[in-house]
């Protein structure tokens, strides 16, 4: 992969902490174009509404659909640009993975319904909030927040003014998320790396706090002086290069898919271990009170296991051992596949570091039976030590 695991891990850990929010761009709703439906970019809407206004000077996105308001007024502005979101867009496997995931809050400045559509479809339990009114009423802790507002409120950000005004216009929406930003874990998607929008919420974070966690932003280009800006404003971007497996025909469609995919895997992946590593621990618990322990009342506890001596960094050691395929008087298939998967889970760690904080407790007990690690192989060829635990990260040790 190319996203670093340890930012990876870390937004795992955020959504299993329930502190993890996702900024939703409009690259999200691109994925919900079809044949006959197509959305139209920032720049599309723009050239537009400078069609209209027989002008081609203007570069300043925001004066534009300032000057079409001012000259056609806000019944014909605001037709115009509901005309190019149609209500009967279907959401995308996308918008339910963002779900799937299970932030605490999405905060998106898209004006479509296909996140709230999304939630009504797949009876996630989130708050929907558009304005100042919907924050007041809100009852459930997660919240979809529309921070631009959307059509049926006629409250959208897109003109200068609402860009100049937006904190006076939605103050208790702005503290909100300025909140937000200062506890939780951010992800960016559907943005670009000159998006307005990502300016402005940069521009709030920083001024509201210095000591935050993480913000990442989701990109499909290595741009490295773009990449630098964002990280002196405390902004990584993750590349989305490598990730596939949404059957998207749009290269940014389906990599987004296969991030989101990704995520939801790991953090489903993460939840099974920790239950395994649980299910060990409860087996184990009552030895942790003892100042001593026999390493047959291991084996007792655990069951489908037994002690081995081998040779490890030349002297003999006493090493756990589970049961796989061997046959014994009393079998327990159900027991011998989590143990199967501790195995993995333990194995897995020599190159992550994931779970060492529950597993230590584990490892701490078998110290106190003088047993010296763990085979986590079927060959017998490598073990996980239990001093390692204890101390540094884990390291496999090759059996002699």
């Amino acid at each position: 992969m190319n996203v670093d695991i340890k930012h990876f891990e870390h937004i795992i850990k955020a959504a299993d902490d329930n502190s993890l929010a996702i900024f939703v761009g409009a690259g999200v709703s691109k994925s919900a174009e079809n044949e006959t439906t197509k959305l139209p970019t920032w720049s599309d809407l723009i050239e537009e509404l400078k069609i209209d206004l027989g002008i081609t000077y203007e570069l300043d996105y925001l004066k534009v659909a300032q000057l079409y308001f001012l000259e056609f007024g806000p019944h014909t502005y605001y037709k115009k640009i509901k005309n190019y979101f149609p209500d009967n867009l279907v959401p995308s496997k996308i918008h339910e993975l963002i779900f799937g995931i299970n932030p605490h809050c999405v905060i998106t400045t898209n004006w479509d319904c296909l996140l709230e559509t999304s939630v009504l479809e797949n009876a996630y339990i989130y708050d929907l909030v558009c304005s100042d009114q919907d924050l007041m009423k809100s009852s459930l802790d997660k919240k979809l927040i529309k921070m631009h507002g959307d059509f049926k409120n006629h409250n959208i950000v897109f003109k200068e003014d609402d860009y100049i005004n937006y904190e006076f216009n939605f103050p208790l929406l702005s503290n909100y998320i300025k909140s937000i930003l200062s506890t939780h874990t951010i992800i960016f998607i559907g943005y670009s790396y000159s998006d307005i929008d990502i300016k402005q919420i940069i521009k709030w974070a920083q001024n509201h706090t210095s000591i935050r966690p993480p913000m990442y932003l989701l990109v499909y280009e290595n741009d490295v002086v773009q990449s630098r800006y964002l990280a002196s404003h405390g902004v990584q971007t993750l590349m989305a290069g490598d990730y596939n497996g949404g059957g998207y025909s749009d290269y940014r469609t389906n990599k987004l898919y296969g991030f989101l995919k990704s995520v939801k895997d790991k953090k489903v992946s993460s939840s099974v271990d920790k239950s395994v590593i649980n299910i060990v621990f409860a087996k184990l618990a009552e030895l942790g009170t003892l100042n001593a322990i026999l390493a047959d009342q291991i084996t007792s506890c655990l069951g489908e296991c037994y002690i081995v001596y081998r040779e490890v960094e030349h002297r003999q050691v006493a090493l756990l051992k589970f049961y796989r395929n061997e046959v014994t008087q009393l079998q327990n298939a159900e027991l011998r596949e989590i143990y199967a998967k501790f195995k993995r889970i333990i194995k897995a760690s020599d190159d992550t570091g994931e779970h060492k904080n529950l597993l230590g407790p584990i490892f701490d007990i078998l110290q106190k039976a003088d047993i010296a690690g763990v085979i986590c192989d079927d060959e017998d060829k490598e073990a996980v030590l239990t001093r390692d635990m204890a101390t540094i990260p884990v390291r496999k040790k090759a059996i002699e």
